[in-house]
């Protein structure tokens, strides 16, 4: 909308330009046709208006002016007011007058009217160019709002970028959190159990995979306790089996050798009865 007023602004001047155009085709002419001057002025008058209040003007949508920009606007209505009264004389209840009716006195002569001619299109262009001027001065102002508020734009831009990516870094920052913490607690916990410690757990709540995997993952630790724990309690019942084994070894050992020890004592006096009658058997049956 900014641009579409600037282009209001600046077509301003072509419109003058196109005035003066009419108003002097209109002399050189020496001809009666209003139309052109007509035109002209209503085009030149209505681009003035809709400039300031806003409307759709040669399919171009414009909005109010600005505030800020209206004395530029009252600079340029006045400008084009004493452009419109200067062109009075060749007005007659608004119409146009012949062009030989305009300067018509008793001492009339063509050179005199001519020069008259010239310094009236003079005159009016003297009028013009400070409607053009004016146009000028409010387009460059235009122009520099509208960079300005393209300037702030793009800083606005920039800046609503660099919030997105903050959100979004923050979004994303946040779920990595929510997705990494659970794996953190497995990871130290895998690594607690690693070293003999069975007494973690991985306290997750909700109902998502990692959820799960982490229930799953404190019932396998349960388990592993539970098995650790009869493991533990059947060896204890085995060193306690062994250790009476063991206790029934020694008191055979030592029943063993008690018997021997027993058994030993009256054996070797039969031994040594035995073959001292031997020898003696043997000794008669020599002497026989």
């Amino acid at each position: 909308y900014m641009g579409n007023s600037i282009n209001i602004a600046g077509k301003n001047r072509f419109l003058t330009s196109n005035l003066m155009f009419s108003i002097t085709e209109y002399f050189i002419e020496n001809n009666s046709d209003s139309s052109k001057i007509n035109y002209a002025i209503d085009q030149l008058e209505s681009n003035i208006l809709v400039l300031k209040q806003g409307g759709k003007i040669s399919e171009i949508d414009l909005k109010p002016l600005p505030s800020e920009f209206l004395d530029d606007w009252y600079n340029i209505y006045q400008k084009w007011r004493l452009l419109k009264s200067l062109t009075n004389p060749i007005m007659k209840e608004n119409q146009i007058i012949n062009p030989a009716m305009l300067f018509t006195t008793t001492t009339t002569t063509s050179s005199t009217t001519e020069n008259e001619i010239d310094t009236f299109i003079k005159t009016i262009q003297t009028g013009a160019l400070p409607l053009v001027n004016s146009s000028n001065v409010l387009v460059t102002k235009l122009g520099e709002h509208a960079k300005n508020s393209s300037q702030h734009s793009i800083f606005l831009h920039v800046l609503f970028a660099l919030l997105n990516i903050g959100v979004i870094s923050a979004f994303v920052i946040y779920l990595s959190k929510k997705i990494l913490k659970p794996i953190f607690a497995l990871t130290t916990a895998t690594s607690a159990i690693t070293k003999g410690n069975l007494d973690v757990s991985v306290k997750i709540k909700g109902n998502d995979e990692l959820s799960r995997l982490s229930q799953s993952f404190n019932v396998m630790v349960n388990s592993i306790k539970n098995f650790i724990t009869k493991q533990n309690e059947l060896t204890k019942k085995l060193e306690k089996a062994n250790e009476e084994l063991q206790y029934k070894y020694l008191i055979k050992e030592e029943f063993i050798n008690v018997a021997s020890h027993e058994l030993r004592t009256p054996i070797q006096s039969i031994l040594g009865l035995s073959e001292l009658l031997h020898f003696s058997t043997i000794k008669n049956i020599t002497n026989i």
